[in-house]
């Protein structure tokens, strides 16, 4: 009986008292040679990376220790962070590289959930630039487009959601005001159409602010020499905001401004284009390359804990057709609850998506890339499962 007792009071402990330590990597920008500043932003970087691989997110109040730095960290997230401890770190030029060991205590409403299994699909639309003109210098023009599809390789290659690429749509009629053009309640009135369309459960937007030159620069003045040839720092701004929308609802669920300088350290005259190899090695190449890694960092701490969720797409007797496979992580013998989608109308007559618990769950029996086809207990008629309703798993 003791023994059966001390048994029970372990099983019976929260799981936040149990921690894994994790070793990750950030990167920040160093500014007006404030390495301790670089330090912290790198540090914070380290600790949502460290935290996405644990499989659980922060909400903390946190202890970071490495010599004269002894700053509290608070990142906002779902899990708790014990201790940061920078172990090594590299200054590269003006990039900051650190290694910090991170003691993570899981959340269980999002690391032991279903959710974490799953590759939530995100939809990246253009990113308009606010000032076209200045895409001249270095023939940027095609920067709306670009900038959008590194952001989804970066998030990619994070591997904790499946972005995919419409860069071809523009969602803002009004670059100024963005994204002020939504609906009282955050809406986006075309987001849930466009997620729609795309297969995707949350579209990410944004609107690059600037990418103007800091230095005086006289293009029409063909006698002027490169500030370049003269030792001056070229620096330019690199400004975007990034907006997260749920496709379902359209409510807007995080919105961001990520601000840089970097130097154009080529000539004025050279016309390389965003994202070409050429781009890359331009030392604002490699600020744009840090701000779209943190970006995507925090594009998949925003969304690793929200629930999975799929469309129904086919009903045909006791099974389901749901749209989502074995790309979202989705094996066979999975099991989801069925949720029917209703459309409620609020005071100004605008149409609001709402999500209600039907008590049912499907078991996945085939599994394909791109969808999946799951039994019901009894014909999906019978049960009122139709098109448009939707799988959750928490």
């Amino acid at each position: 009986m003791k023994y059966l007792l001390i048994i029970a009071i372990a099983l019976s402990l929260p799981l936040t008292v149990f921690s894994k330590t994790v070793d990750a990597v950030g990167e920040a920008v160093i500014y007006n040679d404030d390495v301790t500043d670089a330090r912290y932003r790198a540090t914070q970087q380290a600790i949502k990376q460290a935290v996405l691989e644990s499989g659980s997110r922060v909400n903390v109040k946190d202890e970071l220790y490495n010599g004269e730095l002894e700053s509290s960290l608070e990142i906002r997230s779902s899990g708790h962070v014990q201790k940061a401890r920078i172990i090594s770190e590299e200054q590269n030029g003006d990039f900051l590289r650190v290694v910090a060991r991170v003691d993570v205590t899981p959340d269980s409403q999002c690391s032991t959930g279903p959710t974490s299994y799953y590759k939530k699909t995100v939809g990246i639309t253009g990113f308009e630039l606010q000032t076209p003109q200045q895409a001249r210098l270095g023939e940027l023009s095609n920067i709306s487009r670009e900038l959008p599809k590194g952001l989804a390789d970066e998030i990619n290659k994070q591997g904790y959601l499946r972005a995919l690429t419409a860069t071809n749509i523009a969602i803002y009629p009004d670059l100024l005001n963005a994204p002020s053009s939504t609906n009282y309640d955050g809406s986006l009135t075309n987001v849930t159409r466009i997620s729609e369309q795309l297969g995707v459960q949350y579209i990410v937007s944004g609107v690059i602010r600037d990418i103007g030159e800091v230095y005086l620069r006289r293009p029409n003045d063909k006698d002027e020499k490169d500030a370049l040839d003269e030792g001056i720092d070229k620096e330019r701004n690199f400004v975007v905001d990034i907006y997260i929308y749920d496709g379902f609802s359209g409510a807007l669920l995080f919105e961001h401004r990520y601000s840089e300088i970097g130097n154009w350290d080529i000539s004025d005259h050279a016309r390389i284009g965003f994202g070409s190899a050429k781009f890359w090695t331009v030392h604002y190449g490699k600020v744009v390359q840090q701000a779209l890694k943190e970006s995507a960092l925090d594009t998949s701490e925003q969304l690793r804990c929200q629930p999975f969720i799929a469309n129904i797409f086919r009903t045909e007797g006791n099974r389901i057709h749901i749209s989502a496979g074995s790309l979202a992580g989705i094996k066979q013998g999975d099991k989801f609850n069925v949720y029917r989608r209703y459309e409620v109308f609020n005071q100004l007559q605008s149409a609001q998506t709402q999500l209600n618990n039907a008590n049912i769950s499907v078991t996945i029996k085939q599994v394909q890339p791109n969808f999946s086809v799951g039994e019901l207990i009894v014909d999906s008629h019978i049960l009122n499962v139709q098109q448009q309703d939707v799988v959750i798993a928490w």
